[in-house]
C-alpha cells in the first residue's frame, strides 16, 4: 500500500494556501464498499453518516458538516492548518475538494484497528455529526491521528 501524502501533494498542490503543507493524507473507503463493488444495485450510502449516539443512513437528508461528504470512496488530508476531504478518481488521485474543514469544525478523530490489517477511522464534526471510513492499517492512521492530536487547537484539548 503506497504513502498517498506524495501523490496527494503532487494533485492539490494548488489548494494549499501559502505557507500551508501536507502532513498526512489517507486513502479512505465507505463502510460496505467491498460488498458494494460486488452488488452495485445494493444501497450504496448505507451506514456512511451518523449522529453522535448512533449511526444512520447517509441520504439527501443528512444534516451538519457531515452532509458534505459523499458516500465514496475519498482522500482524508491533514494540513498543517485543516482538514480537506476530496473525492477519489478511479484511477486513484484526488478529484473534487467536497470538504474544507478548519481544525475548530472537527471535534475529534479516532482510529480503531477492528481487525487485522484494517481499521475505521471515525471523523466527529463540532455539530455532532460525524463519518467512518475504512482504512487499511498499512498507510499507518496512527501518524494520521498522533499528528491531528499534536496540531489541533488547544481549546480542543
Amino acid at each position: 500500500m503506497p504513502d498517498f501524502t506524495k501523490r496527494v501533494a503532487k494533485a492539490i498542490g494548488g489548494e494549499l494556501q501559502p505557507g500551508e503543507s501536507i502532513v498526512k493524507a489517507l486513502s479512505a473507503q465507505p463502510p460496505g464498499s467491498i460488498a458494494r463493488g460486488m452488488n452495485e444495485t445494493g444501497d450504496v450510502a448505507r451506514g456512511l453518516s451518523r449522529g453522535r449516539k448512533g449511526k444512520q443512513e447517509h441520504s439527501e437528508g443528512a444534516l451538519g458538516i457531515a452532509a458534505r461528504i459523499p458516500p465514496r470512496n475519498v482522500f482524508l488530508t491533514l494540513t498543517d492548518r485543516r482538514l480537506l476531504v476530496h473525492t477519489m478518481r478511479g484511477m486513484g488521485s484526488p478529484d473534487e475538494l467536497v470538504a474544507d474543514l478548519s481544525f475548530d469544525q472537527v471535534g475529534s478523530i479516532e482510529f480503531d484497528a477492528k481487525r487485522f490489517g484494517a481499521g475505521t477511522i471515525d471523523v466527529t464534526f463540532a455539530d455532532e455529526t460525524g463519518v467512518d471510513f475504512l482504512i487499511v492499517s498499512r498507510q499507518r492512521p496512527e501518524e494520521f491521528i498522533e499528528a491531528w492530536k499534536r496540531l489541533r487547537p488547544q481549546s480542543a484539548r
